[in-house]
């Protein structure tokens, strides 16, 4: 099998890097058959974003912390653990974001596309569903819009739902909400068109994310999913990310 590994530079990836590529070799990611990803979850959602272009499957390989997205680490049999693996297909969203200066930015987000304020001023941010407005004044830290891949990571730190994979529905979490204070957001459907508009954005600056890239000082952000693009996710067939997201809605 033509491997293709994107090896996380922490070091205890590199510390298997050598004996990996030995093992198994290494081929251009263009002429590859799968991604390995080797690292935590950062290095997992890096591969992702490389296999768009591609449309080949990516199997994650945990040597970072928490590995959510990831399997056990092993360094025998891997050929028959990708050969024998589940595939889940799974679809990023879409950022456009519009600064002050009107320029528009766009961008992927695997896990979640989130607002967030910039100084000690607290954001104040209305949001439209399908051109529809839901909420004309939402005063927070901020606000965000997460995949079930990623309701897992920020969405859950703060007190968003846990989505199961393959679930069509989007979380809309509040991060520390002051008013409207009982509000805990909204599950949405995965086709729904959100839009966010920033209430006095000069006074009260906010970015918006997708994943890792920010934007600074914006006044719109629009999100809905990218249908059109799938990611392929492998995991072994003992390692079922249902169990995974259910165990830990029970962990205390």
């Amino acid at each position: 099998m033509k491997i293709h590994f994107s090896i996380a530079k922490n070091k205890k990836s590199q510390s298997v890097s050598d004996e990996l590529l030995k093992l198994y070799g290494q081929v251009e990611i263009s002429n590859a058959e799968v991604i390995v990803a080797v690292g935590g979850d950062g290095a997992m959602l890096a591969a992702m974003r490389q296999s768009i272009d591609f449309n080949i499957p990516v199997f994650g390989l945990n040597r970072g912390n928490i590995g959510f997205l990831m399997n056990e680490f092993e360094i025998e049999n891997l050929v028959e653990r990708l050969m024998d693996a589940n595939e889940i297909i799974v679809h990023p969203l879409e950022m456009k974001a519009i600064d002050s200066k009107n320029n528009e930015f766009t961008e992927l987000a695997i896990n979640e596309v989130s607002i967030f304020r910039r100084t000690h001023q607290s954001a104040i941010i209305s949001i439209k569903i399908d051109n529809t407005e839901r909420l004309s004044e939402l005063t927070c830290d901020g606000v965000m819009v997460a995949t079930p891949v990623g309701s897992t990571a920020y969405n859950l730190s703060a007190h968003g739902p846990i989505l199961p994979i393959g679930s069509e529905i989007l979380a809309l979490t509040p991060i520390s909400p002051f008013r409207p204070r009982r509000w805990k957001g909204a599950l949405i459907k995965n086709r729904s068109k959100v839009e966010f508009n920033i209430l006095n954005p000069k006074l009260r600056p906010v970015s918006a994310s997708a994943d890792a890239k920010e934007v600074k000082n914006i006044k719109k952000v629009f999100v809905s999913q990218r249908p059109d693009i799938s990611l392929r996710i492998l995991y072994d067939r003992t390692n079922s990310m249902e169990d995974k997201y259910l165990k830990e809605q029970f962990s205390m």
